[in-house]
């Protein structure tokens, strides 16, 4: 199958996409929990890749609880934690329309400035580099529903199209401006209580509860290429978590 081949030509790192092929074995059920995975050196010579891009693959599967190391003994596909809490936010537009909503995003400011000190520290840049900013406000059925700030590196020469801005993904900005692709995205969320400017934004009163959604963005060397944050309303967006048992499970 072409699916399970590692394809040289691609941007996807090879770790990346043997981790996904690896993950689609385990949850296809071809691989079931308790199963030992081949070995480091067997992976290798099978995707003909070197031990250390095995490595880093087993070590993404492994953060994702997919598998587990036992020193002396291999690699296991782990049994699912029934009893923890997963939640997944898809991006903004899909998200709202699996709930049943209809979305819309609506630009309310684009700037190519200073990075300012947070984010400049988040993305790893020197005193005077530049960075394209954007705010976005998200609505659902007509209804503010989050705000979003997004950082990313400044491109000098590249132009800035606001259409854009306004409806592709933060990962897809960012791959049309740099001609990096993203391969990794990392979220923090926390509880926060919303300021005056963004409560005016949200249509809520100042102080009302808010998920702040902290987002890093990161190529294929580990660089952050992008970082912001989502404030959603707390009262209009509950976060559900569904765990099912992997095929296979008796």
């Amino acid at each position: 199958m072409a699916g399970d081949r590692i394809n040289r030509n691609s941007f996807v790192p090879p770790y990346f996409q043997l981790a996904q092929i690896l993950e689609q074995k385990i949850l296809s059920g071809e691989f079931k929990p308790g199963d030992s995975l081949p070995s480091e050196n067997d992976l290798g010579k099978e995707y003909n890749l070197s031990r250390m891009t095995v490595r880093k693959c087993l070590s993404i599967l492994a953060e994702r609880g997919l598998i587990s190391a036992h020193p002396g003994r291999g690699t296991f596909v782990s049994r699912p934690a029934l009893d923890r809490a997963v939640f997944t936010i898809e991006e903004y537009h899909k998200e709202i329309s699996c709930r049943g909503m209809k979305p819309e995003a609506r630009l309310v400011a684009v700037h190519v400035l200073k990075a300012p000190e947070e984010a400049r520290e988040k993305l790893e840049l020197k005193a005077d580099d530049r960075v394209l900013y954007f705010c976005r406000l998200l609505f659902a059925d007509d209804i503010p529903m989050a705000i979003e700030r997004k950082y990313m590196r400044f491109k000098k020469g590249s132009p800035i199209l606001e259409n854009e801005l306004q409806y592709k993904a933060f990962s897809e900005v960012i791959s049309m401006h740099n001609e990096v692709l993203p391969v990794r995205s990392r979220m923090v969320m926390r509880p926060s209580l919303v300021e005056k400017e963004d409560a005016l934004m949200l249509q809520v009163p100042p102080g009302s509860p808010v998920f702040h959604l902290e987002q890093y963005l990161y190529a294929s060397d580990e660089t952050v290429v992008g970082w912001g944050f989502f404030i959603f309303r707390g009262d209009r967006f509950p976060l559900v978590s569904e765990v099912r048992p992997l095929k296979g499970v008796e």
